[in-house]
């Protein structure tokens, strides 16, 4: 009895500090199920950038060849290579190999012009990061320009001073959705994130984790109560309305409530390595040259900016085997850096299971097969992600899996503690996997009714606080 007393006032008394956090998290949980948070990828850049110019570019083999990384894009009114080293990133024009010039204002305020709008507006000058570049990770571009595209939409844009890259894109409808699903959600607080990922991680976690017991507690007490009402032939002990509702749809949507506050603390925590060991430190990035060896990339890229509207070439080294992963407006794929004439290059299953097998250099068996269908770990609920891909097994302790996109080389890896993670993160946060790909239909059903029936439980928990705040006062 003393400790059911105990379990009952940890309840309330967490529940009394986290029930108003809760049914915030249901309720942008609804809105981000349509809207998330804005970013820019990848193919966003390139989709605005402007076409390499061909003619005049040195080739690639003149480049270091310690660099990690080697992009060529346009940048500003010409042509550079931008270079990661191990400790810093360089860019030099890819006409002359000098050091690229710093951008000015009118080159930045060219590339903002070419996301909409013609005269983009001057906002700010930002040193420091705001609610909107949380996401971008900005710690090495500033200062930011901050500008204003001047259209129907209020749309506005972040550009790097640094590089000129667009970090940020937003206009009235995706600001106003973030405000009232991300931005809450996610507890993307400016003070948290000023200096980096770390002090909102422990913060988001530290509240998942009380959240978690406070759940706990209430299915345990819960339980008992309708246990003990149950001898009285009824489900619940309480007749006030807010005590009935709290105990019958915690009941019924407890569980649901705990998994996803628990998938939501394991969207920023590991799968423990004591329960899913990890047995070898692989990755994806063991499939790719730690440095790039330019002398391979005998294909003369200005052939390759000619033969494409190319608006951004990345060297890829892969297996021994140098490639041009190329971007044009809309699409991207890889190029045989190695040939003599310009080939666009399709993996094959071989080759597949060929890299991996160099990069394990051990004996185990490797097994490659073309999947043209969704699996639990590789999927998505938008169907966003290219088919088909080539899946390659090994029989290690660590069962890896590595899916390898054949059009761009790129590379998705899982081993048994990734899946686990994967798992307890989005397969019960939101319910992400191959089932439930095929019945879309199903699935935002089903999460209708448990983020209905988990506002309630949060909402009836609001009610009761206040109510018992007021008894306080009052006394």
């Amino acid at each position: 009895m003393r400790i059911n007393r105990l379990f009952i006032k940890l309840h309330r008394m967490l529940g009394s500090l986290l029930s108003i956090l809760f049914l915030m998290w249901f309720l942008t949980g609804m809105v981000m199920m349509y809207h998330t948070y804005p970013s820019v990828s990848q193919k966003d850049v390139v989709s605005h950038a402007e076409r390499i110019e061909a003619g005049s570019l040195l080739p690639v083999d003149s480049l270091p060849a310690r660099a990690e990384a080697i992009t060529l894009e346009r940048r500003g009114n010409t042509e550079v290579y931008r270079m990661r080293m191990a400790d810093e990133e360089q860019l030099v024009e890819a006409h002359t190999g000098k050091a690229a010039q710093p951008l000015s204002e009118a080159m930045l305020r060219q590339t903002a012009a070419r996301w909409g709008g013609d005269q983009p507006q001057l906002l700010d000058t930002l040193h420091a990061i705001d609610v909107w570049l949380i996401g971008a990770m900005p710690f090495q571009e500033y200062p930011i320009y901050h500008y204003s595209l001047g259209d129907t939409r209020k749309s506005e844009v972040y550009v790097s001073s640094r590089t000129g890259r667009v970090l940020q894109f937003t206009d009235r409808s995706s600001r106003s959705w973030a405000w009232v699903g991300a931005i809450p959600h996610w507890i993307y607080i400016t003070g948290l994130r000023a200096h980096g990922r770390q002090p909102w991680t422990d913060t988001v976690l530290w509240i998942s984790g009380f959240g978690i017991a406070m759940v706990a507690l209430g299915l345990v007490v819960g339980i008992r109560s309708m246990v003990v009402a149950r001898r009285r032939r009824r489900l619940t002990p309480y007749v006030k309305s807010a005590f009935k509702l709290h105990h019958v749809f915690g009941l019924f949507f407890g569980l649901f409530v705990l998994t996803w506050i628990f998938s939501g603390y394991m969207s920023l925590a590991d799968a423990p390595k004591a329960v899913w060991p990890v047995h070898d430190d692989h990755s994806a990035r063991q499939l790719y040259a730690d440095t790039l060896h330019t002398s391979l990339f005998t294909l003369d890229v200005n052939h390759v900016a000619a033969a494409y509207d190319a608006r951004c070439v990345e060297l890829m080294e892969m297996g021994g085997r140098p490639f041009y992963h190329v971007w044009t407006a809309d699409d991207d794929f890889l190029v045989d850096a190695a040939d003599s004439t310009v080939r666009t290059v399709v993996l094959d299953t071989a080759f597949c299971r060929n890299v991996v097998e160099k990069a394990f250099r051990a004996s185990c068996p490797i097994k490659a097969t073309a999947m043209d269908r969704y699996d639990n770990y590789y999927v998505s609920q938008k169907h966003t992600l290219p088919l088909p891909v080539i899946k390659v097994e090994t029989d290690d302790a660590d069962r890896c899996a590595y899916y390898i996109n054949p059009r761009n080389g790129s590379c998705r890896y899982y081993n048994t503690n990734r899946r686990a993670g994967k798992w307890m993160y989005s397969g019960l946060h939101a319910f992400n996997t191959s089932f439930f790909a095929r019945h879309p239909l199903l699935r935002k059903s089903l999460l209708w009714l448990l983020m209905l029936g988990g506002t309630v439980v949060s909402a009836t928990g609001v009610v009761l606080t206040l109510r018992r705040l007021r008894r306080k006062k009052s006394k």
